[in-house]
């Protein structure tokens, strides 16, 4: 009776743990199939696509839409031209600057670099434009900081006025609204009034002179006026 009884506890183990067996068998087999047929799902696209994919299909559906501007034939005698002038106006007037130990150079002529060496035939990149803008950014900046010193509002004022100055002198020239920042945020770099004369209107004359003799030398059309 004792052998009996041992032999069917041993038989149930045995069925127990071929039931256990054949339970992970099954569950490993269809952890194969759900893979596989995730796998075959991705390759094939499935038959609903992910709403990521189809916001990021509607958005650039919808840029592809949207007017573009005319863009100009670029051209490698152009792109290189643009290299070397941008090189000799920042160049020279940096070099000047670090032997005469004087700041002729400001944030805002970076800003002016790629319109005479680059977009040289813009209206907004001619002399009158570099030179009268510059000037007046300085000047209303200066201005600005010693009346009202620097505040929110102080460098809001100084840039409208600015700009408001140039649009009525016809001398619009984008980087200098950030001549007329810099003045106000630094006091003219510390120097006041005299920052209008060095480093703005000092280096901005230099810049323009070598824009003029690049261009010309090298058979572009700058200026196509002068005033």
């Amino acid at each position: 009776m004792f052998k009996r009884r041992k032999v069917a506890e041993v038989k149930k183990v045995i069925d127990v743990k071929f039931e256990v067996k054949e339970d992970f068998e099954t569950d490993k087999e269809s952890f194969s199939a759900r893979l596989i047929g995730g796998f075959k799902r991705a390759s094939t696209g499935g038959n609903r696509k992910m709403p990521v994919l189809e916001g990021i299909n509607k958005i650039s559906a919808y840029v592809k839409k949207l007017p573009r501007a005319p863009q100009p034939v670029l051209t490698t005698r152009e792109t290189w031209l643009s290299l070397w002038g941008t090189l000799l106006g920042i160049g020279v007037t940096a070099l000047l600057a670090f032997t005469w130990k004087c700041p002729m150079l400001l944030g805002s002529l970076g800003s002016t670099a790629p319109l005479l060496y680059c977009a040289y035939k813009a209206p907004l990149a001619q002399p009158r434009n570099v030179m009268l803008g510059h000037f007046l950014g300085a000047s209303i900046g200066v201005v600005v900081h010693d009346f009202f010193g620097v505040t929110w509002w102080s460098l809001a004022l100084g840039v409208s006025l600015a700009v408001v100055l140039m649009f009525v002198t016809y001398s619009i020239h984008p980087p200098a609204g950030a001549t007329a920042y810099v003045a106000i945020q630094t006091g003219g770099l510390g120097v006041g009034y005299l920052f209008m004369l060095n480093p703005t209107v000092l280096g901005v004359f230099i810049m323009l002179v070598i824009a003029v003799i690049f261009n010309k030398a090298t058979k572009r059309d700058y200026p196509t006026h002068w005033w």
